[in-house]
Formats: structure tokens, C-alpha cells, sequence
């Protein structure tokens, strides 16, 4: 195995009673120190995926290694996986230093890290976080944000190898899950710790992450960077799930062309294609058009909404494509 792959996934599959299969033949790369999310619908298997990693579920077929050793003989305790969960999981009657070395004292016990260690790990992780000054607060005391810090410092604290994070921003109002968002992405980078998040926000997936796997039903669509992902998806489901997606057919092959990717005109020159404006919607910085082209076929285009002022609903346009890509 390349050192560089700090996890890797082979042939995994995963069911439940009934014949329900969860995971189907799940194969994954994942690099030493990369942001990777974990994206698809409810249902999809990726909260299944973490707890595989984990070891909280046994795997009914293929192989996890962790630095290269296979782990289905390693407990979950010792697989050196950090997780922060969705509801954060904090115990209300402790303080933010207790929350945070809770696991940390159990591992110490069996460990017998001493005092002076156990503390300077401690410090350390609240520096990195920015949570020294919340050491003696309580949960109920904290912002959605500071108790989102503070089980991640829960989980480094006690150095793993691996960080897995099943939605932990979801519980947030979206002007606060923003500015975690990007707190996360910083710390991630910082500490250079391999980050698992599993998330259904497209926008998170985008903005977080080196790398974006995408699920459906249990199977792994396409592994890639998340530019690749938006601009040159493998398959139909992935192109309109990651962003609005527009299927053109010219001379028997189909394209992908987002929203973003036409020009309209109203002048009476041929474009690429004609039809009427049937909706705007004014969406801040741009403004979306639902546009039934000649054929009845409807067409979704995006533009910045200063461009868009000379259009209107009813109005005849021509839409030129300005960039398409082949689906395979």
C-alpha cells in the first residue's frame, strides 16, 4: 500500500436482515491528511460507512485498513478514529475541560499517561480550537458553534489517525453553519488531520472537501476532487445531484449544461436554442430562469442578477451554450 493511503476500502459490503443491502462492493481510497465528504441522499449508506470504519458494525464482506493493518480483529477503541457525531453528544453536567479529557482519563487509565502529558493535551487541543477561555462553561452556556469545537477537541484530543464526522453542522441556522463551516476547514487544514465528513449539503461537500465520494443506494458513483465532480460528473444521478443540471441532446449525445453555463439574447439571431421565459427567480446574487424552449423541453439558466434586468417573464430569448460536458 502507498504510504500516502491512510485508509483504504476494499470490496466492502454491508446488509441488514430482509436482504436490505446497505453497502454493495464499496471500494476506497483515502489520502493521509485529505478533507474527504461522504456525500448522497438519506438512505444511501453513508452513516453505515463511519460506523463500519469505526468498528461500531461488523462488515458481512471486504476488508478496512487503517495504515495499512486490516481491522476487522481491531476493537474499536484502539483503531486511533476520532467521532464527532450529530448531535455532538456533550454531557450537560460537566464543564468544557471535563467533556473534553473525559476519554482521554479512560485512556490514561489503561495507558497510565501521567499527570503534567495528560494536561498539555489538554492546553494544546483547546490553543488549536480556540477554547481556553470556555474551560470551566457548561454546554447550555456555549453557542451551537463553541459546543461543535468542543467535541471535535474531544475527539483530537486523543490523536487520531483518523477524524470521522457524521453531519455535525445540521443542527445549526444556515448563517451559523456557514461560519462553522469555514472554522472547520481551517482547523482541518492546520492540524492536517484525515477528515471523513458525511453530509446530503452539496454546497458543504463542494466547499470543504479535497476529495467528494458520491452514494446511491449503497454504491459509490464517482471518488474525485470536487471540481471534477461539478464539471465532469460520471453519470446522470451525480451531475443533478451536485448542482442544478440541464440535459441536452445534439446529434444523438448527451451533454451536461448547468444553469451558469448559457448566455441569453434577445436579439433575433439564431442561438443554440429559442424559447419563452415562464419564471424568474430572483435568488440574491443571481437570478434563475425557467425557460420552455421550442420543442417543450424546459431549460434552468442562471444569471448575474445585474445581467438580468432586461429579461422578464413571456419575454422570447435565444440561449447560447457557452460550455457542455459529454456524458459518458
Amino acid at each position: 500500500m502507498s504510504e500516502n493511503i491512510v485508509l483504504e476500502i476494499k470490496n466492502l459490503s454491508f446488509g441488514y436482515e430482509k436482504g436490505r443491502t446497505i453497502l454493495d462492493n464499496l471500494n476506497l481510497k483515502v489520502v493521509r491528511g485529505s478533507f474527504t465528504s461522504i456525500l448522497g441522499e438519506s438512505g444511501c449508506g453513508k452513516t453505515t460507512l463511519l460506523r463500519l470504519i469505526s468498528g461500531f458494525l461488523e462488515a458481512g464482506e471486504g476488508q478496512i485498513f487503517i495504515d495499512g493493518i486490516e481491522q476487522s480483529r481491531v476493537e474499536p477503541e484502539k483503531r486511533r478514529v476520532g467521532i464527532v457525531f450529530q448531535d455532538y453528544a456533550l454531557f450537560p453536567h460537566m464543564t468544557v475541560r471535563k467533556n473534553i479529557s473525559y476519554g482521554l482519563k479512560i485512556k490514561g487509565r489503561k495507558e497510565k499517561v501521567s499527570k503534567k502529558e495528560f494536561e498539555d493535551k489538554v492546553l494544546k487541543v483547546c490553543e488549536n480550537l480556540s477554547l481556553t477561555g470556555l474551560l470551566d462553561r457548561y454546554p447550555h452556556e456555549l453557542s451551537g458553534g463553541q459546543q461543535q469545537r468542543v467535541a471535535l477537541a474531544r475527539s483530537l484530543v486523543l490523536e487520531p489517525e483518523i477524524l470521522l464526522m457524521d453531519e455535525p453542522l445540521s443542527n445549526l441556522d444556515s448563517r451559523l453553519r456557514e461560519s462553522v463551516r469555514d472554522e472547520l476547514a481551517e482547523i482541518q487544514r492546520k492540524l492536517k488531520i484525515t477528515t471523513i465528513y458525511v453530509t446530503h449539503d452539496q454546497e458543504e461537500a463542494l466547499s470543504l472537501s479535497d476529495f467528494v465520494a458520491v452514494l446511491k443506494g449503497g454504491k459509490l458513483l464517482q471518488y474525485a476532487s470536487p471540481r471534477e465532480i461539478y464539471f465532469k460528473p460520471l453519470d446522470p444521478y451525480t451531475a443533478d445531484f451536485v448542482g442544478k443540471a440541464n440535459f441536452i441532446t445534439d446529434e444523438g449525445v448527451s451533454y451536461l449544461v448547468r444553469p451558469e453555463w448559457f448566455s441569453l439574447n434577445r436579439e433575433n439571431r439564431k442561438g443554440d436554442a429559442e424559447g419563452i421565459i415562464r419564471r424568474t427567480s430572483f435568488l440574491g446574487d443571481r437570478t434563475r430562469f425557467v425557460i420552455e424552449t421550442e420543442n417543450n423541453k424546459v431549460i434552468t439558466a442562471d444569471l448575474p442578477t445585474l445581467e438580468s434586468n432586461s429579461f422578464g417573464e413571456g419575454f422570447k430569448i435565444s440561449l447560447n451554450v457557452t460550455h457542455r460536458w459529454k456524458m459518458q
